[in-house]
């Protein structure tokens, strides 16, 4: 039994709003479970280098944030192996620190190779081998399990790479991998479906960039595997007020296609989500298929916010015509928008340039 230790107490207290208002038939809950982070929770993240030691920064993890995360039912975070670690990102590179420390707080830990990913031209056979053996020999540094999951990041729309130029980078990064760790690839749809297309991956990402290339095709084929629907959070009932600003990404995944994103627990085996579950999350989240549609504090009330066409909103209840929505994914809903301004995940509409602006969230 896990001691309540007065940090513990303090922050479970604090995120008693995060917890998810409405649940589903199952008594599950429909809140995000899967987040992506571009850097480490630390109060001191000023990395230099790769490896850590007692030199570095990033040496005091905010312990109260990971234990927000779990208590407000997150059990997977997908962290990077990167080249390096820049202004922006410090802390960037995951470390068996890190490994160990989400864990202990219960946390799967998947991961994501991605540097320079919007360069033009990057995507290579050559730049392919060199990226591979980098993720080898992080892989051997923090003990990743083999069998399990490395996606990696060709984080731009398709102009900048050519389609034989990601393929040839594919084809080597599973050469260099030899069947040790699954293929992911975080890409447009496009992308998406000329690796799977040609097998070279078994593991399928979207990024929530509607516009990209073949993003709206691939989303409405059913083929993807997971969907990253929410961007940059900092102030939601989970993320705001741990002494630092924390950016998440938060993440669907497709049950028809699969229970696993490749993640890993602290004994090295595969986490498996609950299909029920991940159904269950899937049906409360809708596309907006208004240019802009605007959110009240109740129905036919006063106006508070609004979602642009082709981005999600998770629905937490509806009724007479109206859905009460949750925009930042911590599970307490911003307001009510008109329910036939939305479709079901299944049915993407086409993104189009629009004079709407996306809120900070």
């Amino acid at each position: 039994m896990q001691t309540l230790t007065r940090r513990r107490f303090l922050s479970q207290c604090a995120v008693l709003t995060a917890l998810p208002r409405v649940a589903i038939s199952s008594g599950l809950s429909t809140n995000a479970h899967i987040i992506d982070m571009g850097n480490a929770a630390y109060l001191d993240r000023s990395q230099t280098r790769i490896e850590l030691d007692a030199r570095d920064g990033c040496t005091r993890p905010n312990h109260d944030f990971y234990e927000t995360l779990a208590f407000a039912g997150v059990n997977t975070v997908i962290r990077y192996y990167s080249d390096q670690n820049n202004a922006n990102l410090n802390c960037k590179n995951v470390t068996r620190r890190e490994r160990d420390m989400l864990h202990e707080h219960g946390l799967a830990l998947a991961i994501v190779y991605q540097f320079e990913g919007r360069s033009k031209n990057r995507f290579t056979g050559a730049r392919g081998t060199q990226d591979a053996e980098f993720c080898l020999h992080r892989a051997q540094v923090i003990g990743q399990p083999s069998g399990s999951a490395i996606y990696f990041g060709v984080d731009s729309d398709a102009a900048l790479n050519s389609d034989q130029g990601v393929t040839e980078y594919f084809q080597a990064v599973a050469q260099v991998f030899a069947g040790r760790f699954d293929i992911g690839i975080y890409a447009a749809g496009a992308r998406c479906d000329l690796i799977q297309s040609a097998g070279l991956a078994s593991r399928f990402w979207v990024p929530e960039a509607p516009a990209w290339l073949g993003t709206h095709a691939y989303m409405n084929s059913n083929r993807w595997h997971m969907f990253q629907n929410k961007t940059n959070i900092d102030l939601s009932a989970v993320t705001d007020g741990h002494g630092q600003k924390i950016h998440i990404d938060t993440n669907i995944v497709n049950p028809d296609q699969t229970r696993s994103i490749g993640a890993f627990n602290g004994d090295g085996s595969e986490r498996l989500y609950d299909a029920q579950h991940l159904t269950s999350v899937v049906r409360a989240h809708y596309w907006v298929n208004r240019d802009r549609l605007p959110v009240y504090d109740f129905p036919g009330g006063a106006e508070v916010g609004h979602v642009c066409i082709a981005r999600t909103v998770h629905v937490t209840s509806s009724h007479g015509g109206w859905a009460e929505v949750d925009i930042d994914e911590d599970g307490l809903p911003e307001g009510y928008c008109q329910q036939d301004g939305l479709l079901p995940l299944n049915q993407m509409p086409k993104w189009r340039r629009t004079s709407c602006k996306l809120m900070d969230i």
